[in-house]
């Protein structure tokens, strides 16, 4: 379910730079008349009395019942290790796609999905749950990303691109069409990608190249 279907009380997990981004972006939208505001935020070191906003930020500890939350972690593994335990605990992710963001026909969204201003999903792609989709990127027709996958700033993956799971995609960085990203795989920021790129490694540059151990 995303944000836009859901008039309950909700939560952002995270309350770093990526969930004070996603309150702004909530708070600025038109479509609301009223600012879907949240709770509170939600992170495991919370100082007493913190707020954000005039929105306290709490620990998780802080409720005894699950809650539906959008996930503001910005770092892969980071993002699904905290969705796996939210769902073992009984929480609900909700997905959010801001109103600016072009979307076209086909397009199919897993739980959880994030996808910040002024980015494209084109026709046909796939965004499995949890991925996060930061501000300005453009998802080509076709193109498949996996589970718990971050694309950072003005990612652009062009046609028929497949991102595995757990994947990390630095600011800027190009994906030429039909090139697949395997697993666990970080392309650097700005890197432009020409050829596939094996699981858990590290590619950097233009060629993007893999690093050395």
């Amino acid at each position: 379910m995303e944000l836009h279907d859901y008039d309950g009380d909700y939560v952002i997990f995270g309350a770093g730079g990526l969930g004070r981004e996603l309150w702004g972006w909530i708070r600025s939208e038109r479509a609301w008349a009223v600012p879907r505001r949240p709770l509170a935020f939600v992170a495991d070191d919370a100082a007493p009395g913190q707020h954000y906003d005039g929105i306290p930020v709490v620990p998780r500890t802080r409720f005894t019942a699950p809650m539906r939350y959008l996930n503001a972690v910005g770092a892969a593994a980071g993002r699904r290790k905290v969705a796996q335990e939210l769902a073992a605990q009984g929480w609900d992710a909700l997905g959010y796609v801001h109103e600016s963001v072009l979307v076209g026909v086909n397009v199919a969204l897993g739980s959880g999905v994030v996808v910040c201003p002024r980015s494209t999903l084109s026709s046909d792609c796939a965004l499995h749950e949890q991925v996060l989709v930061n501000v300005g990127c453009g998802v080509g027709h076709d193109v498949v990303v996996g589970a718990g996958s971050v694309l950072l700033g003005a990612v652009s993956l062009n046609g028929n691109v497949v991102v595995g799971e757990g994947v990390t995609i630095g600011a800027g960085a190009l994906v030429h069409p039909g090139r697949s990203i395997g697993d666990g795989a970080i392309v650097g920021m700005g890197s432009a990608v020409f050829t596939h790129v094996k699981a858990g490694t590290t590619v950097v540059g233009n060629p993007a190249r893999r690093m050395a151990d």
